[in-house]
């Protein structure tokens, strides 16, 4: 009789190290998201996650390089949704419509988010660098788009856009926060939807109904 050889069926030599890595950042989230940076320890991240304090070292360096690579995995999926392309007048606004909607499915992120921001509110949290950026980006996404739409006559040329985008980002984090304290008595969506509408209806080159 022939003699077989076994069939193989090889992995990426790359495929338990991202297994391992994907669990930890999984587990990092939720610790982080319900303890914050300083309360939430490398061993319980580690023991949540099946693996040793060293192997969540090999895989991150330390406890900062851990919190950074969640935060970037968190803004990946973020921006996951947001449209491609360049937004033009309140399109931007209809995206971040559909943001608000997203992170409504997306509590635990959400709630990461938040929990970091206020910790990072301190000069020496490691955090503080990555919020600044985060704050700064979607300004310039609003502010870029609104830009274009003054510039191709969609909006008003007297109206602050700056200021209106930090308006933006302090509603959407402002209702964020009550939803998270009261998710059931918090209609988030409803509650943005509205504001847009009167933003939009402010700073239409023809407004159309009372602002």
């Amino acid at each position: 009789m022939e003699k077989r050889t076994p069939t193989t069926h090889p992995r990426g030599p790359y495929a338990p190290g991202e297994a391992a890595r994907s669990r930890i950042l999984t587990e990092a989230k939720a610790a982080f998201g319900q303890r914050g940076y300083r309360g939430a320890s490398l061993s319980e991240i580690a023991k949540a996650a099946g693996i040793t304090q060293q192997g969540i070292l090999y895989h991150f360096g330390n406890k900062e390089q851990l919190l950074v690579a969640v935060l970037k995995d968190r803004d990946e999926e973020d921006l996951a949704g947001w449209p491609q392309g360049k937004l033009v007048g309140t399109a931007v606004l209809d995206a971040w419509d559909r943001v608000v909607e997203r992170n409504f499915r997306l509590i635990g992120l959400v709630r990461l988010s938040h929990v970091l921001c206020a910790e990072s509110t301190g000069d020496d949290h490691p955090a503080r660098g990555f919020f600044l950026d985060h704050f700064d980006l979607g300004r310039t996404l609003l502010t870029d788009a609104l830009a274009a739409g003054v510039a191709a006559g969609e909006l008003r040329t007297d109206v602050d856009y700056e200021a209106i985008a930090t308006q933006i980002i302090a509603m959407h984090e402002g209702l964020e926060n009550q939803w998270l304290v009261d998710p059931e008595g918090v209609d988030i969506v409803s509650l943005f939807h509205s504001y847009t509408r009167q933003v939009r209806r402010m700073i239409k080159a023809s407004p159309v109904g009372p602002i």
